[in-house]
């Protein structure tokens, strides 16, 4: 049995994931022409078509490598090996940590099953909100556990892939994924400081029982390869086979050299680098069209299963971009705002989040950097639980310096990020929801 490890820093879990890792941790990016020994590509190919859409395709599975490797220098995460977090949500608070969660105690489990299945056992939950997060190579959520996915049942759940056959006397749930290698994201409600003992007694009773002896290892980071054309390196270190569905796609990837050898002229090398900088811009540009309106930018569309994406892997990237390991619609959703100054928002009853029965949403004051900063009243976030309604079901919330009557965040009155989480939101409508606007005062 693999017992968990404990860490104390926080284990920067959000919508917007904090990136550590250094330039220049990988490999340096080769010379143009370094396979001279692979085949010339006809000069005849539009290199830089295909070049722009590998890169789309390839960037969040890059973004991943890159905060995986920050998970693996700063908090010591190891493959198949429980790593949690002691920090409570509240100790988030004077962190240099993007958009930290002011609700959950958090943990994962990096898994590698190229060795193979890998077997991991969770414990019931029914007192309080948990969520296991399954997330693939291709940043897909291939898999949920938790109070909305099977009730905070207890189970053992064996990931393996189509190629590996499961022992017969294997009691576990088997779940299907694609690759190597993924990472469960765990979080646990937390309501005060009294929940603690619980909530890490739920964290040690999170195990892997049983994994392979070896894994196989994993790219390191280097941003300058990640944008230059060796970025199809990564690809190919991280798939050990094409996805039926993407065979057509990758014969056009291997003319740049993913999952095959190739030899590129500089010239050709060129072409490629033109196409891997447009395809950063149509990422870019993606992530601006993620605005609602009322000021708001959100991402409920582009996280999901490969099924729910079918094949938008532009939206697929601006995910990443916009905030790694983003959930699904149906388990969490995020609104985020920038404004200035004191103000409030009003939210009649019909422009509340649409919830589910077991739904709730949390909204968050932080600082233009989307930290959290400490303020004499303890004032940082409001709980669906800890709203004050009025009579027709509207709901107001100040935002100000000072405390006021009702359902108020601390400001200091200067540039600020409002963030709203909404939890087992109604997935037929929260695609099409939009948060109302904040009021400045004037």
């Amino acid at each position: 049995m693999i017992r968990s490890t404990r860490i104390n820093s926080e284990f920067l879990l959000s919508v917007i994931v904090t990136l550590f890792v250094a330039a220049g941790c990988g490999d340096p990016a080769p010379e143009a022409g370094d396979s001279s020994s692979a085949p010339a590509v006809e000069s005849d190919e539009n290199l830089e078509a295909i070049a722009h859409e590998a890169f789309i395709y390839a960037h969040p599975l890059m973004e991943q490598v890159k905060t995986l490797n920050g998970m693996f220098a700063f908090m010591g995460m190891k493959a198949n090996e429980p790593s949690m977090s002691e920090a409570l949500p509240w100790d988030n608070v004077g962190m240099p940590i993007v958009a930290p969660n002011l609700t959950s105690m958090t943990g994962g489990i990096f898994v590698d099953i190229s060795g193979g299945p890998v077997t991991i056992e969770v414990p019931e939950v029914k007192d309080r909100y948990i969520v296991y997060q399954f997330v693939d190579v291709f940043t897909h959520n291939f898999f949920y556990l938790g109070t909305r996915a099977n009730n905070g049942d207890a189970g053992q759940f064996v990931l393996h892939n189509a190629n590996q056959s499961l022992p017969t006397d294997n009691t576990a749930t088997p779940v299907l994924m694609e690759g190597d290698h993924a990472i469960v994201i765990v979080r646990i409600d937390v309501k005060n400081e009294s929940e603690s003992d619980r909530a890490r007694e739920i964290q040690d009773a999170i195990k892997v029982v049983a994994a392979p002896a070896t894994s196989r290892a994993y790219p390191a980071y280097d941003e300058k390869k990640a944008f230059s054309p060796a970025f199809v390196d990564y690809v190919s270190a991280l798939l050990n086979e094409v996805p039926e569905s993407e065979v057509d796609m990758f014969e056009r990837f291997a003319k740049i050299g993913i999952m095959s050898d190739v030899s590129l002229s500089e010239d050709q090398m060129a072409e490629v680098q033109a196409g891997i900088d447009s395809g950063f811009e149509a990422i870019k540009a993606a992530v601006a069209d993620l605005d609602i309106g009322n000021g708001y930018i959100a991402a409920t569309e582009v996280f999901g299963t490969r099924e729910f994406l079918d094949g938008n892997y532009i939206g697929r990237a601006a995910g990443a971009d916009f905030g790694l390991w983003g959930n699904s619609k149906e388990e969490a959703n995020y609104f985020m705002s920038f404004v200035e100054g004191e103000g409030q928002i009003s939210f009649d009853s019909d422009e509340l989040p649409p919830l589910t029965d077991i739904g709730f949403w949390s909204i968050t004051a932080h600082d233009e950097n989307v930290h959290v900063l400490p303020n004499d009243y303890d004032s940082y976030v409001l709980t669906t639980d800890k709203m004050t309604f009025e009579e027709d079901g509207s709901l107001l919330i100040s935002f100000s310096s000072e405390p006021e009557s009702g359902n108020w965040l601390y400001t200091p009155g200067e540039k600020m990020v409002i963030l709203i989480r909404a939890y087992q939101a109604d997935p037929d409508k929260i695609g099409s929801y939009v948060p109302p606007a904040f009021e400045p005062r004037k």
